[in-house]
């Protein structure tokens, strides 16, 4: 949906959004919609880090995306639409309603919100009929009828390695983004090379620990089949090794260190094991790259459909 630019200022609204799936870009639609509405041109506002990160962080959940992958998808969910990221930790949950809705009235130029009929903002967790007095106009979006999908479920979905089921929700495929870091280079002693990935960003999610059929996506837009061991590597590390993401991509030679990378977890082959000697842990990763070449993923949506 394109959004087009107002002539009036920008009516705002503000989320997480984490994965921007697809009860998101409902949302979304209906609030480009009501902005157009108002002449005014969308400005939608994320964080860099979830508000319970702050609040509460034992509550604060594993994110599907990054802030980087939020601001692009918002971006091409509503085009022309401006993406704002928010820093919660900038002394931003302490004001309440009024204050928030002043802050982004004087720093961004907004002129109106919007928000769910039954979402709070501000540290008085205010609802939208609450805001009859507040300092820029607030609407209430009506209801989403028949859309129940939200960002707990995706998680539920990825931690049970139903990545196909994940990315329907999503409406786009979910990749894991990362950095290469160096390891230990063992996997090249055994024919096995491997890019050891750290996270973008704290507290991404990942599936549980495992043998993955995997495409890697490298900095210069190229993908590649890929396996992947995301665990505690039991045959070379001692217990009580911090958990490890490692990918062999297949058919590839080159240097990746300090590369940005993000990775797509097509399917579980194997739990994580503990082999008797380095020759049966080759044997067992001849089979899995055979089995990772091979893999044959249910047909997912490439693009925000």
């Amino acid at each position: 949906m394109t959004a087009t630019r107002g002539t009036g200022g920008y009516m705002a609204t503000a989320g997480m959004f984490d994965g921007v799936h697809l009860g998101h870009r409902h949302a979304l639609e209906a609030f480009a919609d009501e902005a157009r509405r108002h002449a005014l041109t969308p400005l939608v506002f994320t964080f860099s880090q979830h508000p319970l990160d702050i609040i509460a962080p034992s509550r604060a959940p594993l994110l599907l995306s990054t802030a980087a992958q939020r601001k692009a998808l918002l971006e091409s969910v509503l085009p022309g639409a401006r993406v704002e990221i928010l820093n919660p930790a900038d002394g931003l949950l302490k004001l309440d309603s009024a204050a928030f809705l002043s802050h982004i009235a004087d720093t961004y130029g907004a002129r109106a919100f919007a928000m769910g009929f039954n979402n709070h903002i501000g540290s008085d967790r205010a609802t939208a009929s609450e805001l009859g007095t507040a300092p820029i106009p607030v609407t209430a979006l009506p209801p989403l009828p028949g859309m129940q999908i939200n960002s707990s479920a995706i998680r539920r979905e990825i931690a049970a390695c139903r990545f196909a089921e994940a990315e329907q929700a999503l409406g786009h495929t979910w990749q894991f983004c990362g950095n290469v870091v160096s390891g230990k280079q063992l996997g090249r002693t055994i024919g096995y090379p491997t890019a050891n990935i750290s996270a973008a960003e704290p507290r991404l999610l990942t599936p549980p620990p495992g043998v993955y059929a995997v495409d890697i996506t490298l900095p210069d837009g190229s993908t590649h089949r890929a396996m992947a061991n995301l665990g505690f590597r039991p045959t070379v590390d001692a217990q009580g090794a911090p958990m490890s993401f490692e990918v062999h991509i297949l058919d590839f030679s080159g240097d990746l260190y300090g590369a940005d990378v993000s990775v797509r977890f097509l399917g579980r082959l194997r739990s994580e094991m503990k082999f008797d000697s380095l020759d049966e842990l080759r044997l067992q990763l001849n089979a899995d790259a055979a089995a990772a070449r091979n893999y044959n993923s249910r047909v997912l949506l490439n693009t925000i459909a």
